[in-house]
C-alpha cells in the first residue's frame, strides 16, 4: 500500500472543517442560483483588499524558499497577482459599480483571516507560507471545479469560479501540494501535527471571511 501524502493526511484529519467550507452558504449560494447580488459586490470588496496581503504572503515565501527553483514559480505568482487579479477586481467593480468605500472594510472575520495569514508568513517558516496557501487555494479549486458545472446567470460570479476550475490555476494548487509534500518531509511527526493544526486555521479563517460576505443581509 503507497504511503499516505502529507497533504493527504492534512485533509483526512480535516475533513469537518473542510466539508464545513466546501458546503459554506457562499459556495452553495453559488451553485443553487441564488447568492445575493450584494453579496458577491461584498466579497469583491473583501477580497480584492485581500489581493494586497497576498502580495505580501507571497513575497515572504519568495525570500524563505530554499532554492531558487521555488522562487522562480513564486515570482511568477506574484506577477499574476499584481498584474492580473488586482486588474479584474478593478474591472469588474467598475462594472458592477461597486465603490469600495461604500462597502464594509475589515469586518472582524476578514481582519482575522488576513492578519492571521500575514502573521504566520512574517514569522512562520517556508513550509508555514505553504500550508496557508494550500489551505486556500486546494479548497477554492475543489469548490469551483464542482460548482462550475451548475448553471450560474450572473457572468461575473461565473468568471470568478471559472478562473479557479481553469488549468492555471490548478496547476497553481497542485504546485503546492506537491512542494508541501516534499518539504513537509523533513518534520517529526510532531512539527507535523502542528502543522495539521496550522492547515485547520486557514480552513476556519476562510469560513469566517466568506460568511462576512452576509453581515447587514
Amino acid at each position: 500500500m503507497a504511503q499516505q501524502s502529507f497533504t493527504d493526511r492534512l485533509l483526512a484529519e480535516n475533513q469537518v472543517v473542510w466539508e464545513a467550507m466546501q458546503q459554506h452558504r457562499f459556495v452553495t449560494d453559488i451553485e443553487q442560483g441564488k447568492l445575493p447580488e450584494k453579496v458577491f459586490n461584498q466579497y469583491l470588496v473583501f477580497e480584492g483588499d485581500f489581493v494586497a496581503t497576498a502580495i505580501g504572503i507571497f513575497s515572504y515565501a519568495v525570500i524563505k524558499a530554499p532554492d531558487i527553483r521555488q522562487q522562480r514559480w513564486l515570482i511568477g505568482v506574484l506577477d499574476a497577482l499584481a498584474n492580473e487579479q488586482i486588474a479584474y477586481f478593478e474591472r469588474v467593480m467598475v462594472k458592477r459599480n461597486v465603490t469600495p468605500e461604500n462597502y464594509l472594510r475589515g469586518a472582524p472575520g476578514v481582519y482575522r483571516f488576513s492578519q492571521g495569514m500575514l502573521r504566520v508568513a512574517e514569522s512562520g517558516s517556508y513550509t508555514e507560507i505553504l500550508i496557508l496557501m494550500f489551505g486556500a487555494e486546494w479548497m477554492y479549486y475543489h469548490w469551483c471545479s464542482r460548482v462550475i458545472r451548475a448553471d450560474i446567470i450572473d457572468s461575473d460570479i461565473k468568471d470568478w469560479v471559472l478562473m479557479h476550475a481553469e488549468k492555471t490555476f490548478i496547476d497553481q494548487a497542485s504546485w503546492l501540494k506537491d512542494e508541501l509534500d516534499q518539504s513537509a518531509e523533513q518534520f517529526s511527526e510532531l512539527e507535523q501535527v502542528q502543522l495539521s493544526g496550522l492547515y485547520a486555521q486557514v480552513l476556519q479563517w476562510e469560513i469566517d471571511f466568506h460568511s462576512a460576505a452576509y453581515i447587514g443581509l
